[in-house]
């Protein structure tokens, strides 16, 4: 047995049809608006973050902090890491 699909058609009201392109112009636009918009990139992001790029876990970045293997930077009682340890993470051999 041969399964085919049968092309549709729907009709849809003009006015209807009209709508539904005026909001798709709306999202195209908070969309673009979106995408322009300029982040500002920080020196520092926080431990979790860079847990999360360099893919381990609580344990793992305690031991890394511990050993001095990476720097951080403890502000009240958040703890950040420059965004340049993440490719000296990556690069440092003696990082394992």
């Amino acid at each position: 047995m041969n399964s085919t699909t049968i092309p549709q058609i729907i009709m849809i009201p003009e006015q209807e049809l009209k709508q539904i392109k005026e909001t798709q112009g709306k999202i195209l636009e908070k969309l673009e608006s979106l995408q322009t918009r300029e982040i500002p990139q920080s020196p520092y992001i926080t431990a979790i973050e860079f847990m999360e790029a360099v893919r381990i876990r609580r344990t793992k970045f305690d031991h890394l902090v511990a050993t001095n293997q990476i720097k951080t930077l403890k502000k009240s009682r958040k703890i950040y890491v420059p965004t340049s340890e993440i490719s000296k993470f990556f690069s440092d051999p003696s990082i394992k």
